[in-house]
């Protein structure tokens, strides 16, 4: 259905505007054009309602255009995307200049106004595009220029010349005014083609290409809101393959024809519009929902072809010396890569070691077969004493890979790449910009700063600004501490060991008694929250403890040598302000066994030792992978923790075991967030509906557990700590006990455990250890994959898992009652002894060894040849 009205007479501004279920938006809207300070009746706005289900969207802006009936045209039209929306809208605009701002976003009142005494200023020049400032915006106060392309507004009202000044590039219609007689005149609309991104940036490129001299008069004082939301178009549609393929195939190609048509070759404008937009996109695929998605190999063909298709029509200085924003230098040399204009960037020198004398040399190249290397030093070649590769990558595959050499810090070298000498490159320590503006600078505003604290989120801004409160007094005493000479004979070159700050019975907990008992020089403390009911269990044990937080926290970290930890959360890499920490190495114990790509956070931490359990494990992180982690920093050592297991396992020796453990691992899109600097987590209000916890249910529910229990087993269901806050929310059966790891001892249960049920938990890898029959439950692998931190790796588990896997509740039941009554099946019993084919005991000596050796710089001649990768052999040591 459609509803016209009779054009706007007098209209100097088109405002044309799709709608779909954008409700909660409009008032604020429709307020901020009525209140435009050139006269609402100025303006003719076109309300294009693109088939929302909403119910409310239509009936707030037919309202709004009856109410306002001389100068607003309501139409609607079936769901067909923002393009159509806009063209229809487009059809019925008569005014001077047209604009086409989203509904969600808000006008400032001189927008407008401030357009017009902009063109004022330039009576004799002919203005084709008037660009306004975006500010972004959280929904209340003033926006935030921290708009990537804000450069353009730091010099006032300019005019500039697209084809002289090519940097000044208008990528949006949304802050845009355009004239409709050029868009009249030659038929432009925008692709509909385009659902989810670049329609705007094609129908803008498309005008400025009918154009001869191009011109765009950006004007800072007409601000632009931005709404920044989570659920917008831009935000959900990162997992849809159209969003990586469409823009390059019914955008740019096409744009790529006219302007070949018009002007013989790509304008470099237009050239640099393309690379805005794929530099973000590579930015974007290195983190965030982009690498959580598993595309398919027919859109990655089709990406690779489009890619290499566009870049053939990209000049390699545009490449080389963009500067519309911050970029990686990796990013121009894949760009280029992928063109085929070269094979491998430049070498770059990268962080230094000066603990082992090492340093580190990077470049990038295109992957199969790696380039060849010599390395020169005291007239003699050299080998790099470790190497890494790590994919870097473009909408989930990798585009090219870094290459990194550790070489010594104390011999000048020389590189050579497929037998040419290689100039070192110079780091850029400034963002370059395009504007005449230091963009290292800029980004320092006030405005910039608060931008980045309201991204944080208001709930957690709150939150630290209580725990600044709380935790103030205990700042100031950490600073006196620290500075005192009590202080430094007390915590001097202290090892600090934490496992969780609100609980032990973990690696750390482990390594630090074997330490204390077995190497009493080291100068070790525990740190925990005095209130965790784990502080009291340690002091009985001897354990010289610290309360987490406190000022003796504080004093405890600026004077460590070593902190050691089974994890890396905020809560332990972040858990004292930098400038009193005393730059301490890092010890990564892990809390179990990685099989996927966690890289996303990991590759985020500085971690000096990086502890691993299996050479799977320790071959896939620092191997040709996303980690960017390699033999230098990761050991095949064994997790502390397994001693323990083992000890407890051989001194409770050969009795039935009785009890049967479910534990389910989490999910990141249903856990709250971390209440602080703690691994606490905050409740999810509609945790209970979703189908983990509906599944997990139907299991402890069935019957067949039920039977277990009759029969004398403990069923105890122990899910992962970070659902801790949803445990008494399940509805179990009597027969099941609840169990939680600040409750009960999971090492106990474990070694009493007669199987382990779990979905795609690591604790599968302590059963496997101790040689426990597991079972797998995976009713959501596909959701799993997509929605959780954890992408696919080297471990399959229909390939390398400990036990059957299973779909549904009743077959997982069914399987658990097999392998409690005859035992894990042979060829899971023979993965097991695969994955471990020690368990010597040894691992926290081998830990122990593993940190001693990241403060060790070795004599020159070792550190001018390759180290061995890690092995386990037959006398047990890695």
């Amino acid at each position: 259905m459609m509803r016209r009205r009779p054009p706007t007479a007098g209209a100097t501004y088109s405002v044309v505007t799709p709608l779909y279920n954008v409700a909660p938006y409009l008032p604020e809207f429709f307020a901020s054009l009525q209140r435009q300070t050139v006269g609402f009746e100025r303006l003719q706005v076109i309300l294009v309602d693109d088939g929302s289900d909403d119910g409310r969207t239509p009936r707030l802006a037919k309202e709004f255009a009856d109410r306002n009936a001389a100068n607003v045209v309501f139409l609607s039209k079936p769901n067909g995307g923002q393009a159509s929306a806009r063209n229809m809208g487009l059809a019925h605009a008569t005014g001077e200049w047209v604009t086409f701002p989203d509904p969600d976003d808000v006008l400032r009142p001189t927008y407008f106004a401030e357009c017009e005494a902009a063109l004022a200023r330039h009576p004799h020049e002919r203005v084709d595009v008037v660009s306004t400032r975006i500010r972004l915006w959280y929904g209340r106060g003033r926006g935030d220029d921290t708009h990537a392309l804000d450069g353009r507004f730091r010099h006032g009202v300019v005019l500039r010349h697209l084809d002289v000044q090519a940097d000044w590039i208008q990528p949006h219609v949304t802050s845009a005014l355009i004239r409709r007689s050029v868009v009249e005149e030659n038929g432009i609309r925008f692709p509909e083609q385009l659902r989810l991104r670049f329609e705007d940036g094609a129908f803008i490129s498309e005008y400025l290409l009918h154009i001869d001299d191009p011109t765009v008069l950006f004007v800072p004082g007409a601000e632009y809101l931005y709404r920044q939301r989570q659920d917008s178009t831009i935000q959900v549609g990162k997992a849809d393959p159209r969003k990586y393929v469409d823009h390059l195939r019914h955008g740019f190609l096409p744009l790529i024809e006219i302007a070949e048509r018009r002007h013989g070759a790509v304008p470099r404008w237009l050239q640099n519009l393309f690379l805005y937009d794929q530099f973000w996109i590579l930015r974007a695929s290195q983190a965030g929902e982009a690498r959580r998605v598993m595309f398919s190999d027919r859109m990655q063909v089709a990406l690779s072809e489009l890619i290499s298709t566009y870049l053939t029509h990209i000049d390699d200085d545009a490449i080389d010396d963009f500067a519309l924003m911050p970029i990686e230098p990796w990013m121009r040399d894949a760009l280029l890569i992928a063109k085929g204009s070269t094979v491998h960037g430049a070498v770059a020198a990268a962080e230094h070691d000066p603990r082992r004398g090492l340093r580190a040399y990077t470049y990038t190249h295109g992957g199969d077969p790696v380039p060849s290397e010599r390395v020169l030093g005291d007239d003699r070649e050299i080998e790099p004493r470790f190497t890494k590769e790590q994919a870097l990558e473009y909408a989930g595959r990798a585009i090219a890979w870094q290459r990194t050499l550790w070489l010594p810090d104390d011999v000048d070298v020389r590189i050579e790449i497929d037998g040419t000498p290689q100039t070192l490159r110079t780091p850029e320590r400034r963002a370059r910009d395009a504007y005449g503006v230091d963009a290292a600078a800029a980004a320092t505003t006030w405005h910039a700063r608060r931008a980045r604290l309201k991204r944080v989120g208001a709930r957690e801004t709150i939150a630290r600004g209580k725990r600044f409160l709380r935790r103030g007094v205990d700042m100031a005493r950490g600073e006196l501490a620290r500075r005192s000479a009590r202080a430094a004979r007390t915590f001097g070159h202290a090892w600090v060991f934490i496992d969780r700050d609100v609980d032990a019975a973990d690696s750390a907990e482990d390594m630090y008694f074997w330490v204390r008992e077995n190497h009493p020089e080291v100068n070790a403390w525990f740190v925990i929250r005095r209130d965790s009911r784990d502080w009291q269990r340690l002091a009985a044990r001897g354990a010289r403890l610290v309360a987490y937080g406190t000022g003796r926290h504080l004093a405890l970290m600026a004077h460590a040598d070593n902190l050691v930890s089974s994890h890396a959360d905020r809560f332990i890499t972040a858990s004292v302000p930098r400038r009193l920490r005393s730059g301490y190495a890092f010890t990564f114990l892990q809390h179990g066994v990685i099989k996927g790509d966690i890289s996303e956070w990991l590759n985020k931490k500085d971690i000096d030792a990086f502890i691993t359990s299996t050479e799977e494990e320790y071959d896939y992180i620092t191997g040709s992978s996303p980690y960017v982690f390699g033999a230098k920093e990761v050991r095949l050592t064994g997790l502390p923790r397994h001693d323990v297991l083992l000890q407890l396992q051989r001194a409770r020796g050969d009795s039935p075991r009785r009890t049967v453990l479910i534990m389910p691992t989490w999910r990141d899109y249903l856990v709250g967030d971390m209440t602080s600097t703690s691994s606490a987590r905050e409740r999810v209000g509609a945790f209970m509906r979703s189908r983990y916890a509906q599944c997990w249910q139907d299991l402890l529910n069935s019957p067949r557990i039920a039977e277990l229990a009759a029969a004398g087993h403990d069923v105890v269901f122990m899910p992962h700590p970070n659902m801790r806050a949803h445990l008494g929310d399940f509805r179990v059966p009597a027969h099941v006990q609840r169990a939680s790891y600040a409750d009960a001892d999971m090492r106990a249960l474990l070694v009493d455990a007669a199987a382990l049920v779990t979905d795609y938990s690591s604790t599968a890898f302590n059963a496997a250890y101790l040689q426990i029959p597991v079972v797998y439950y995976q009713f959501d692998a596909d959701e799993y994959r997509s929605g959780h931190t954890e992408r696919d790796g080297y471990f399959r588990y229909d390939e390398h898992g400990f036990g059957p896997v299973c779909v549904e509740a009743d077959t997982a039941a069914a399987a658990l009652v097999r392998v409690v009554e005859s035992g894990a099946a042979p060829e899971y019993r023979e993965r097991m002894r695969r994955a471990f084919p020690q368990r010597d005991g040894r691992n926290r000596e081998r830990v122990f060894a593993a940190m001693i050796e990241i403060r060790t710089r070795r004599p020159l001649d070792e550190r001018v040849t390759a180290a061995p990768p890690d092995r386990w052999n037959p006398s047990g040591t890695a």
